[in-house]
């Protein structure tokens, strides 16, 4: 589970920021000084001033950066504040496709052959899969895979066998029709219509479902109890023990505890969980 988190990571690389100018008002300092709720610090306001210009992100739901990491920084008494302040702007959401460009079977692939594997290893088995069908990204179809050996993929390619079952069936839900860039782009369908029609799936389960919603779809409120990184950065950001080993944050025995911790930063949790990544990453964000 932990592979998720060196994945987002590699996807995630802070950009240097701006020298924020301090535009603050003295009655928004002195209230903010009283611990008004409400009155971001300059330096927060600063960065959400640079994202204001950028257009909406996401596939099929849209949303404002600015307004996303703001709701993050201000959400549970400004608990995160200061994490957003030290991370800066976040890459969660840059150098991502055009929505029109978006192969949804290619990049469920890539889910599967990456499950457990760190970075470098699942570049290289990725590799070895597209060489096997064709030698192109473009290539790789559900009726390639379909049309392929299953021993001879998964031999060539490297897989294990529960990842050549996972691609051969998630490529039969795709000729079903259960499964297709339509299907998994309605705007229509809600986060947990479509997580159950992905781990409806043959070996993608709830892990590889929401890192699909975050990555794949750019979803803005996926929560991925699942990932460690995510549970340890909970850990050092809201100062939370859990049921497991030195009181590490059991995603089972601890659900409600954290959930209850990052409901407040509905509707854009997946943000959140980024800047959990981070916390986990570099403990001296939170300082």
């Amino acid at each position: 589970m932990a592979s998720m988190a060196t994945r987002s990571r590699a996807l995630s690389t802070p950009r240097p920021r701006p020298t924020p100018v301090n535009t603050e008002t003295p009655a928004a300092k002195k209230r903010r000084a009283q611990g008004a709720d409400d009155v971001l610090d300059p330096r927060c306001e600063e960065l959400i001033a640079s994202l204001a210009s950028m257009p909406p992100v996401g596939r099929a739901q849209r949303f404002r950066l600015s307004d996303a990491v703001r709701h993050v920084a201000m959400a549970d008494g400004r608990r995160l504040e200061k994490v957003v302040i030290n991370c800066g702007a976040p890459t969660l959401y840059s150098n991502v496709e055009d929505t029109e460009d978006v192969d949804t079977f290619r990049s469920l692939c890539r889910i599967v052959v990456g499950q457990q594997l760190a970075g470098a290893a699942a570049k290289t088995i990725w590799a070895r899969f597209v060489t096997s069908l064709g030698g192109d990204a473009s290539l790789i179809t559900p009726e390639a895979v379909l049309a392929s050996d299953m021993e001879a993929l998964r031999s060539s390619a490297g897989l294990s066998n529960a990842k050549a079952r996972s691609i051969f069936d998630l490529a039969a839900h795709y000729e079903r029709g259960d499964l297709s860039d339509a299907v998994l782009l309605d705007p229509s369908l809600s986060a947990a219509e479509l997580y159950a029609k992905l781990t409806a799936v043959k070996g993608i389960g709830p892990w590889s479902a929401h890192m699909y919603q975050m990555f794949g779809l750019l979803q803005p409120d996926i929560f991925p109890t699942g990932d460690l990184g995510v549970r340890n950065g909970i850990k050092e950001a809201f100062g939370l023990r859990g049921a497991g080993k030195n009181g590490a944050l059991d995603e089972k025995r601890d659900k409600e505890k954290l959930e209850a911790a990052m409901a407040p930063f509905a509707p854009y949790r997946s943000l959140a969980a980024w800047y959990m990544w981070r916390c986990a990453d570099t403990p001296s964000f939170l300082e």
